[in-house]
């Protein structure tokens, strides 16, 4: 069965392999549920050939249990704009999902190289799969790279900390969901007070800068991908408050440096599960 619908909050071409990029990052939801990608590439085995799927749309998706408003683990697109894909050529990314070893969620790049910026292939966490709402942020969790010894505090100018492109809304589909059954449900303004709270200090690769309880883990802001260079306190509460301007309230991420090129870092807020 196909569904077209909400990507919720709540990050390969035909000829893939070894495709640079692939990972099994997803939602802090992608945790038990034994079986069930197996049970997805399954349902997409049974699928008209001649089906092709455009960006957004739901290719299936499987029932899972798991805390939240009728969860799924489903296959989609992200990010390939008017381009669309065979059945044939889903199922080879599928596969290589698989092969790289995920257990349930993950996604693979629609072009090669490790640039996903034409696009990519993810099987993620999605709540209530089945509603029709207006699009809205793909629900990928992003997890840090391995933190690394902080080494060198760059000093940036005031030019520096001006709203970025890139800048976006996206995170873990647990984002959406703080506050079901008396959970804990804070939000980005309690991250940035929270940092601004802190000690000072420079946070390094996959620091996490500040964490509050947030459903049955935490919100955390952490830098990823900055390589040896940190990032001051100051720093860190002039991009949450970024991220506020642009209208995030729960999860989302800033490019370290000027424009939408993520390759030297972001500041990411996401959640993060115990």
């Amino acid at each position: 069965m196909m569904f077209k619908s909400t990507l919720l909050a709540l990050a390969a071409t035909i000829g893939l392999s070894d495709a640079l990029g692939i990972n099994c990052r997803g939602s802090g939801l992608c945790s038990g549920n034994k079986g069930a990608l197996s049970q997805l590439i399954a349902q997409v085995r049974a699928i008209d050939p001649s089906k092709r799927f455009s960006n957004g749309e739901h290719v299936t998706c499987v029932d899972i249990d798991n805390i939240g408003n009728h969860p799924a683990i489903c296959a989609f697109y992200q990010g390939i704009g008017d381009r669309t894909f065979s059945l044939s050529e889903t199922q080879t990314f599928l596969q290589q999902i698989v092969d790289h070893g995920c257990k349930l969620c993950g996604s693979v790049p629609t072009d090669p190289g490790n640039n996903v910026a034409n696009g990519q292939l993810t099987v993620n966490v999605v709540i209530n799969p089945t509603k029709r709402d207006a699009p809205q942020s793909p629900a990928v969790y992003e997890k840090r790279d391995a933190p690394q010894s902080p080494t060198v505090h760059e000093k940036r100018g005031d030019n520096l900390l001006v709203r970025r492109l890139g800048i976006n809304c996206r995170g873990s589909s647990t984002c959406g969901v703080g506050g079901i059954g008396h959970t804990p449900n804070g939000d980005l303004k309690d991250v940035r007070d929270a940092v601004a709270a802190g000690e000072e200090g420079n946070f390094g690769n996959g620091d996490h800068i500040a964490c509050i309880p947030f459903v049955v883990g935490q919100l955390c802001a952490f830098y990823q991908g900055i390589g040896s260079r940190t990032f001051t306190k100051e720093q860190s509460v002039t991009f949450l408050d970024q991220l506020r301007q642009h209208g995030c309230s729960k999860c989302g991420s800033i490019p370290v440096d000027p424009g939408n090129d993520v390759k030297n870092g972001q500041l990411t807020v996401n959640y993060v599960s115990s």
